[in-house]
C-alpha cells in the first residue's frame, strides 16, 4: 500500500523541498513539470512553465509495519515548515499510475487490446503492452499508419520503422507477413518493442537499434522494401537521401507525424524526385501518407 501526501507550494521552492525532505529520509516525491504546447511550423512544440503553484507529492511505502498516517503527515508539515492542514493526505491502493489503455477497434477488423484486458473482441488482435506514461489512447497518426500496413501483403519484405516507440508498425509489418523488420529509435526501446513483439508472436522477425536516424554517422545495411518515418515533417525532409538510398525501386512509403499547415511543404521533397502519392490520411490535424518509389 501506498500514502500519498500533497502539498501546493510556488515552483521556486521546490528543489529546496525535496533536498530537505531527502535530509529525513522521504526519497520518494515527485512534482509534474507544468508545461505548455503550442503550434509551430513543425507541428507542435512544448515549453516548461518555470513559474506558478505546483503540487509536490510524498509517497510513503507500508511494508512489514503499518504507517501512523497523521504522524508522517505531522513529519512533513514540520520539514517543510508549512501548517498540518497544508498536507492532504490519500492513501493509493495500486501501483498502477497510467490511466487505463482501452480496446481500440481499427475499425477494419483489427483491434488493438492491452494485456490487462479481460474481454477479447470478435476480430484479429494485436496485443500490447502500452509504456507506463503512454495514456489512454493512441495516436492519430499510429492509427492510421497501423490501417495501412495492416492491408498489405508484406510476405517475405524487408521493412524499416523509423521512430519505432512501442514498435506497434514493425509488430503490424510481421503480422502482414514480412520477413525481416529493422526497427529504430533514438530511445533505448529495445526491451519494450522486443516484450510487445513476443505477445504477437513476431519477436524473431524484429531487430531494433537505438540510433539517431538523422545522424550523419546513422548507417544501415541493404535495401529495404517499406519503409516508415512517423516522427515530424522537418525530419521527413531530412530523411529524403537517406531514405532515397535505402528504398528499393518500386518500394512503398509510409510518412507520418505531418500536420494540414505543413505536409504539402514535406512531400514535395518526395514528388519532385519521382515519388507518387497514392493516398492521404487525415486524423484530426495530423495528416500520414502513402508514397511509391518510382521504378527507373
Amino acid at each position: 500500500m501506498l500514502h500519498e501526501y500533497t502539498i501546493s507550494m510556488q515552483q521556486s521552492a521546490i528543489d529546496e523541498a525535496i533536498e530537505k525532505l531527502n535530509m529525513y529520509g522521504y526519497y520518494n516525491s515527485y512534482f509534474d513539470q507544468p508545461i505548455e504546447q503550442y503550434a509551430s511550423d513543425n507541428g507542435y512544440d512544448v515549453q516548461e512553465i518555470k513559474s506558478g503553484t505546483v503540487e509536490l507529492k510524498v509517497i510513503v511505502e507500508e511494508d512489514s509495519e503499518p504507517v501512523d498516517t497523521e504522524k508522517e503527515r505531522e513529519s512533513i508539515a514540520s520539514i517543510l515548515a508549512v501548517d498540518k492542514t497544508a498536507v492532504h493526505y490519500q492513501v493509493l491502493d495500486t501501483v498502477e499510475w497510467q490511466e487505463p489503455f482501452p480496446v481500440i477497434d481499427l475499425q477494419n477488423g483489427w483491434f488493438i487490446k492491452p494485456v490487462q484486458e479481460e474481454h477479447t473482441p470478435n476480430g484479429r488482435i494485436i496485443h500490447f503492452d502500452p509504456p507506463r506514461a503512454f495514456g489512454s489512447d493512441l495516436h492519430g497518426t499510429t492509427q492510421d499508419c497501423l490501417r495501412l500496413i495492416l492491408r498489405e501483403e508484406m510476405k517475405g519484405m524487408r521493412i524499416l520503422d523509423i521512430g519505432t516507440g512501442a514498435g506497434l508498425l514493425s509488430i503490424a509489418a510481421g503480422l502482414s507477413g514480412a520477413q525481416e523488420i529493422q526497427a529504430v529509435d533514438i530511445e533505448d526501446v529495445r526491451e519494450e518493442v522486443h516484450y510487445n513483439a513476443s505477445l504477437n508472436g513476431v519477436d524473431s522477425k524484429i531487430e531494433v537499434s537505438c540510433a539517431d536516424a538523422l545522424s550523419s554517422e546513422f548507417e544501415i545495411a541493404g535495401m529495404f522494401d517499406w519503409i516508415f518515418i512517423n516522427i515530424a515533417a522537418n525530419e521527413i525532409k531530412q530523411l529524403f537521401d537517406f531514405v532515397h538510398t535505402h528504398l528499393a525501386d518500386g518500394g512503398k512509403l509510409a510518412l507520418s507525424g505531418m500536420v494540414t499547415w505543413n505536409y504539402e511543404d514535406a512531400l514535395k521533397v518526395y514528388q519532385e524526385q519521382g515519388y507518387q502519392l497514392k493516398e492521404i490520411y487525415q486524423a484530426d490535424e495530423w495528416v500520414t501518407a502513402y508514397l511509391v518509389k518510382s521504378q527507373p
